[in-house]
């Protein structure tokens, strides 16, 4: 028993302690032949540049049982979240968000907007169950705010989920993975921060920084977790935009939001 004992101790010096932060993961096999199948990336709707979606053969194709989009819905609505590692859940959380957003648009397609009156008649769509996962209803307020902002206190999050409008952080080419996640997410904010007509807009000869109404919309954990804004994307702008923020010289205005829905067939 004793030498037993021995072997298991050190076994686990051997190997390790299991890490905490790691668990199973969803197989998102579905969800990227979705996107490399539908996704055109690069275009231009309304002159912003958008990673765009063909809704309209997304839609056609969603009633078909071994479609990449009704195979994907079906292995989320069976998925036991419990086996999700820390940086498993906060991956899987924002793909989902992504998810909600594309079944928001192609369950009422055709429409303009996720904030069309066919969607919901106040145009608020947030609040509505949008997509089922282990057996739940969620919508896309709880995902957004109970299962990532709040749980993980992680603002990066922003930088991931797509709210399948024209001004939203683009909708990334592939899944996020919980190995590179923070790194995709980093990529994902550099390239916004780029956009001047989504992402930010510096003025410097009238001393006005324009921001994403993402940053307004929620102000309050910015201003929680971040200590605002502009402190909060620092580490995403070249040094010069950095130093001109740093000074503290400017007034925040916030860039017009454009609530197309990211449609391929608005591209020019």
């Amino acid at each position: 028993m004793r030498k037993f004992i021995l072997s298991i101790i050190t076994l686990f010096f051997i190997t390790g302690a299991p890490s905490l932060a790691q668990g199973a993961d969803f197989t998102y096999a579905q969800y990227e032949a979705l996107l490399k199948q539908y996704m055109k990336p690069h275009v231009t709707i309304d002159g912003i540049s958008v990673n765009a979606l063909d809704y309209s053969a997304l839609a056609q194709d969603a009633s078909k049982p071994n479609s990449s989009y009704s195979l994907l819905l079906k292995e989320l609505a069976t998925f036991d979240t419990s086996v999700l590692g820390n940086q498993e859940e906060m991956a899987f959380w924002i793909n989902v968000y992504n998810i909600a957003a594309i079944k928001t648009i192609v369950d009422h397609y055709p429409v303009d907007s996720i904030r069309s009156r066919k969607i919901d008649w106040l145009g608020i769509p947030w609040g509505r169950k949008a997509i089922t996962v282990g057996g739940r209803e969620y919508s896309l307020e709880e995902i957004e705010y109970s299962k990532l902002v709040e749980a993980f206190k992680d603002l990066r999050i922003h930088f991931g989920i797509n709210c399948a409008s024209v001004s939203c952080v683009d909708l990334r080419i592939e899944p996020y993975r919980a190995v590179v996640l923070f790194k995709e997410l980093e990529e994902q904010g550099k390239r916004f921060l780029e956009n001047s007509k989504k992402g930010m807009q510096i003025d410097r000869a009238g001393k006005k920084v324009f921001l994403s109404q993402i940053f307004m919309f929620d102000k309050k954990h910015f201003d929680a977790y971040a200590g605002g804004a502009i402190k909060f994307i620092l580490p995403y702008l070249p040094e010069q935009d950095r130093e001109f923020l740093r000074s503290g010289k400017f007034d925040v205005e916030y860039l017009n939001y454009d609530w197309n829905a990211n449609d391929l067939k608005n591209a020019k």
